[in-house]
């Protein structure tokens, strides 16, 4: 089974499109924009695994590959994105942690410790 689904840019006017290929139990999914032509992780492929569908124009098409994923036993991909996300979320929160004590730093330099 292949699929095309088609996902605006959420920086441009541009439209991509997102091959979700099925056959001899291995999903695949290829998308056409600069992250996705060299094997990155692109956000129009991680936007239909988290079920981000505010830019798909044909959402029927991403909850068909969503399912597929399920149904399929592939749910380890999914586990993996949340786990991506857990990690950003302590990053950024580590960075902030990092900016203040740099800024604390900084005043007890200039100010005397």
């Amino acid at each position: 089974m292949e699929k095309i689904i088609r996902i605006k840019s959420s920086s441009s006017d541009e439209i991509y499109s997102v091959v979700f290929k099925n056959e001899k139990d291995l999903i695949s999914l290829n998308c056409n924009c600069k992250a996705g032509l060299f094997d990155t992780l692109c956000k129009h492929r991680l936007c239909l695994i988290e079920r981000d569908y505010k830019d798909v124009l044909d959402k029927d098409e991403a909850i068909l590959l969503y399912d597929t994923i399920v149904k399929n036993n592939k749910s380890e991909i999914i586990e993996s994105v949340i786990e991506i996300n857990l990690l950003e979320t302590e990053i950024k929160k580590l960075g902030t942690k990092k900016s203040k004590l740099k800024k604390d730093i900084g005043f007890k330099f200039s100010n005397g410790f």
